[in-house]
């Protein structure tokens, strides 16, 4: 399934939508493959069923011998083309029924009816390293990967000005209803963070603490941060280019003396967490 899941991050870096699979014959790994829907203009050509090829082209035909691994269930196309294959064991990471309670167009018959219908004795294997196939299809890491698969430093710049106007905007909108502002702005700032991208103290627990400075340890689920996974994309470039201006503009609707940074030797995935900080400049140093 690893080597699925490969498969699928190299079918969104290519542009295609994501899906993995491959087939093991005497625990050998004959055939790995990927959908081509896009890069061949070819709506039939699903992962399952492009393993399925390659794999005929190796053993036959018949494929009776043959375990199939998909990181998503099989849509009934690829579900028939195993019940014709001859494979009798698949296991894949993620449900269509999940898919479809994230609102991704799905067709709502789950690959077990059809190959019950089918008079095929078909072991399936559910939830095969779910967690991480389910990344593959998180709708807000989708989302990063579409923005910055091709994108250009104009594109990073112009997205890091959206963001924060956004934020700005955001906060000025709310402000009213936000109980958590105190007389120390480094603490509201601190706190203005955690309310707008919706996490708790525990998932940026503080490691140092004044009236000056404060010094946290993210750990949260950051879309951001799995879309450069996926593409290969190094965060310790991209997230100073993409996300650091945005976000020093929300610290300083609290305070313009406020600054927002990181320690870019700390940051994940070369890290198990992103240290951040929150510093009140002097107005003196601010200026400068």
């Amino acid at each position: 399934m690893q080597i699925a899941i490969e498969e699928a991050k190299l079918s969104l870096r290519e542009g295609n939508h994501g899906f993995g699979a491959v087939i093991v014959a005497n625990d050998e790994v004959i055939a790995r493959a990927h959908d081509l829907e896009e890069s061949e203009n070819d709506s039939t050509s699903h992962a399952e069923i492009n393993a399925i090829k390659i794999a005929s082209k190796i053993v036959g035909k018949n494929l009776s011998g043959c375990l199939l691994f998909s990181t998503h269930e099989p849509c009934p196309m690829c579900a028939t083309a195993i019940v014709w294959s001859g494979i009798r064991e698949v296991a894949f990471g993620y449900s269509i029924q999940e898919a479809m309670k994230q609102g991704r167009k799905r067709i709502d018959i789950q690959s077990e009816e059809i190959f019950r219908r089918s008079g095929t004795e078909i072991q399936v294997i559910r939830d095969l390293l779910k967690e991480q196939c389910r990344l593959l299809y998180d709708q807000d890491v989708r989302k990063e990967i579409k923005r910055l698969r091709t994108h250009s430093s104009k594109d990073l710049e112009r997205f890091n000005s959206e963001s924060t106007r956004k934020r700005t905007k955001w906060f000025k909108d709310n402000k009213g209803q936000f109980d958590f502002l105190t007389s120390n702005p480094v603490e509201s700032a601190y706190q203005l963070l955690l309310h707008r991208f919706g996490i708790g103290e525990e998932e940026a627990p503080i490691v140092e603490r004044n009236n000056r400075k404060v010094v946290f340890h993210s750990q949260n689920f950051c879309p951001t941060l799995e879309a450069c996974k996926i593409l290969g994309l190094d965060t310790r470039i991209m997230c100073r280019a993409y996300n650091e201006q945005s976000t020093d503009a929300l610290v300083k609707q609290i305070n313009p003396n406020l600054r927002f940074d990181r320690n870019y030797s700390k940051l994940r995935p070369y890290s198990e967490f992103c240290e951040e900080m929150i510093i009140l400049e002097s107005e003196s140093t601010s200026g400068a």
